[in-house]
């Protein structure tokens, strides 16, 4: 599968080993048959824009889709629990991020993108906004793609973001040992340290794509244990 028509993210250094303190392989994320079993709620939760002290760069606004929403908008909660992520970083890291809510039509406008450039259906990258049984994550405003930075610099952690090959799979690094290559191990490390601190916000991981996490739709319902999601998709702010 050919790779995102643009590098975004920079390779981290080998040195930031030092920086991260070891942490456990990553959780795995529910099972599709988990999510499918959960139904549709909303609890009226507005979208904010994401403030400043949260560092945010809007990679598709350099697509030139004409539908892309001007701001960056996420329900208010999940903006809350981000900032909860961030402090929890280690001095000198932070969370850049990448994308947030999009409009259904946007959906629909990125996933036409994608399978021009890439000649691929891409199921289970890009979700497809007309599907009667899955809800498309970023049209509820609670999932959320993101990377870690380090002093400013935004992180490839194994991948460059959109890269839709097995690379970019939650778990695709739980196999880097101790003794394996620097580059290898220190997007290992990354990787799992963005994991801590989201899942202890709160979030949810996605299977396929270690940048997209979630919180209060059908992905996060499942990986918690509950039946309805909280958000559902939202047309306009």
């Amino acid at each position: 599968m050919s790779p995102a028509p643009a590098r975004w993210l920079a390779e981290p250094d080998p040195a930031l080993l030092d920086l991260v303190p070891p942490l456990p392989p990553l959780v795995p994320a529910a099972t599709e048959a988990e999510v499918d079993a959960v139904t549709a709620g909303e609890g009226g939760e507005p979208l904010v824009e994401l403030p400043p002290e949260l560092p945010h760069r809007h990679c598709y606004a350099e697509l030139g889709i004409a539908s892309l929403p001007r701001q960056m908008l996420l329900r208010r909660d999940v903006v809350h629990r981000l900032l909860v992520a961030q402090r929890d970083l280690p001095e000198g890291f932070s969370l850049l991020v990448l994308d947030g809510w999009r409009t259904p039509a946007f959906q629909a406008d990125l996933l036409a993108h994608y399978r021009e450039q890439t000649g691929e259906a891409l199921d289970g990258y890009v979700s497809d906004p007309t599907s009667q049984t899955r809800m498309a994550p970023h049209t509820t405003g609670g999932a959320v793609d993101l990377t870690l930075a380090h002093d400013g610099v935004g992180l490839a952690l194994g991948t460059d973001f959109d890269s839709f090959d097995d690379g970019a799979h939650l778990l695709a690094l739980e196999s880097v040992g101790d003794d394996d290559e620097a580059h290898r191990r220190v997007a290992r490390d990354l990787r799992r340290l963005l994991g801590q601190v989201l899942t202890g916000a709160g979030f949810a991981p996605y299977p396929l794509e270690w940048w997209h996490w979630s919180y209060g739709e059908q992905r996060w319902a499942a990986q918690h244990g509950h039946d309805r999601t909280i958000y559902a998709p939202v047309e306009a702010p």
